[in-house]
């Protein structure tokens, strides 16, 4: 289904304001505040999209503009796709430039719920429109060719809708920026390529060449030669468990005692699915019809009423929480579960480890704090200063393997430092760092690693390459130091940085 004025008419103008003034939305952009989207009134007085604000206010005077917001478009369009839902279980918003938002539903096997596929597009349309939307629909045997009719071919329709049983007859008469391509589009036609047809006409081996890849996959999708699938909306609803009381509860302790015995119902349902939960909602409902929110993460899934009861209770004794005149519904939700098998322990094991470290961080997470418990995660480089960064705990992070061996410990930043090498380009023979001269026994190396061009800034070079050793002084200190810079190819004198020591 096609909202080709969602922006302007998700806002509600009033009835007046929409057919008699014109009602814009506009967006700074480089080249000073243009117009976004229009109401019919504002294409009437000959207004289009990109205009600057004011030539538009010079040809329409009663002009209405307001600041377009496209995320609160998208998060909109996401509630309007939960609407549709009462159509189609499976419905997932499909947001664009203006004119191209819509929404996707999956319809097969609805069509008997409402007596036929023609009744259900004209139900799904009418419905739409009392709303106060402009809207158009297709039913095709493919997502790409659905999307495509409720654009191009569902405007020239009385009924706002068609519906077809097959791709050959329909697909080559569209104009091919009913293909989703974008500004490819534009392209294609100053080729004079303007219809499908036009394409369908040439080597796909010269379309995928001179146009992309992209082209010729939509052009399969809508054909129906590649599979495209439809990814709806997760169900909204959340695991929940509540204990209501006929006289409100006035104390902190009780009203820890009665969410521990909410999370302890929670708990039994999320085993029955099969879940743990990750992020713990604790709502208590007040008497005077306000709701309070207490959020509690948890490393690991879990469904463990023992370990969630204690987190809650040290997160509840360090909230400050308004109760007013007391509580009367106290509401465990999952706010967040995953997958939770279980699992076979290892009699054998000692220490904490797994899933015991995971409690051990939730539970100083409660007690002092969010995020306080942190740990390394990889990340993609291969320079050791930003081959890891600190995260806050979570599930176990999967480390790439590597053959190269790394230093106990590593310097965030490399420390200069001089040596002396008995060749340019060998290891070194000695060296001193932090004021203290270090006599090399034994060395390995080197392990060479080039720099980071991608990173460096416009107009530089891309950086010089470095040559790392291990070495072993004769004291028994081990170090690992690097060169910088090959000797001859990319300089003349090379530094030397320790970067690391163990």
């Amino acid at each position: 289904m096609s909202l080709p004025r969602w922006p302007v008419e998700r806002l509600r103008p009033s009835p007046a304001d929409s057919v008699e003034r014109p009602f814009v939305l506009t967006q700074t952009g480089a080249g000073g505040e243009r117009l976004y989207a229009l109401t019919p009134a504002a294409e009437a007085a000959r207004l289009s999209v990109g205009m600057g604000v004011a030539d538009a206010r010079a040809l329409a005077p009663a002009l209405q503009a307001r600041a377009a917001d496209p995320e609160a478009d998208r998060a909109a369009l996401k509630r309007f796709a939960r609407w549709a839902g009462r159509f189609s279980p499976w419905t997932a918003p499909d947001p664009g430039l203006p004119g191209l938002d819509g929404v996707l539903l999956d319809v097969s096997g609805c069509a008997g719920v409402f007596g036929g596929e023609d009744q259900l597009l004209t139900r799904l349309v009418n419905e739409t429109r009392a709303l106060g939307l402009t809207a158009t629909a297709a039913a095709a045997p493919t997502l790409g060719l659905a999307w495509a009719l409720a654009r191009f071919a569902a405007p020239d329709t009385a009924r706002a809708w068609v519906s077809v049983d097959g791709v050959g007859a329909t697909l080559p008469g569209l104009p091919v920026e009913a293909l989703r391509i974008g500004e490819t589009a534009a392209k294609l036609k100053r080729f004079g390529l303007k219809r499908v047809a036009d394409l369908q006409a040439l080597p796909r081996a010269s379309l995928a060449k001179r146009f992309g890849l992209e082209l010729v996959r939509r052009l399969d999708q809508a054909s129906g030669q590649e599979r495209e699938s439809l990814t709806p909306l997760s169900p909204q609803a959340d695991l929940r468990a509540r204990v209501r009381f006929a006289e409100p509860l006035q104390t902190l302790d009780a009203i820890t005692a009665a969410a521990g015995d909410a999370t302890a119902r929670l708990c039994q349902a999320l085993e029955q699915e099969g879940l743990g939960v990750t992020r713990l909602r604790i709502t208590l409902y007040r008497v005077d019809g306000q709701a309070r929110n207490v959020l509690i993460g948890v490393a690991a899934p879990s469904r463990d009423p023992d370990h969630l009861k204690r987190l809650l209770k040290e997160r509840l004794a360090r909230a400050s929480i308004d109760i007013g005149f007391g509580v009367d519904l106290v509401e465990a939700g999952a706010a967040l579960a995953r997958r939770l098998d279980h699992a076979q322990g290892d009699m054998a094991s000692t220490g904490v480890e797994g899933a015991e470290a995971a409690r051990l961080a939730d539970r100083l997470n409660a007690r002092l704090g969010a995020d306080v418990v942190q740990h390394p995660r990889p990340q993609n480089s291969h320079l050791p200063e930003r081959a890891a960064s600190w995260s806050p705990h979570g599930e176990g992070v999967t480390w790439p393997q590597r053959a190269e061996r790394r230093p106990l410990l590593i310097l965030d930043r490399p420390e200069p430092a001089e040596a002396v090498a008995e060749i340019p380009d060998g290891p070194p023979r000695r060296f001193t760092w932090r004021r203290v001269r270090h006599d090399v026994k034994r060395a390995e190396g080197p392990e060479r690693l080039a720099p980071e061009w991608w990173r460096a800034p416009a107009g530089a070079g891309p950086g010089l390459t470095r040559d790392y050793f291990r070495v072993e002084t004769d004291a028994g200190r081990r170090f690992w130091l690097y060169r910088d810079g090959l000797y001859a190819s990319e300089t003349m004198q090379p530094a030397w940085f320790v970067h690391g020591a163990g």
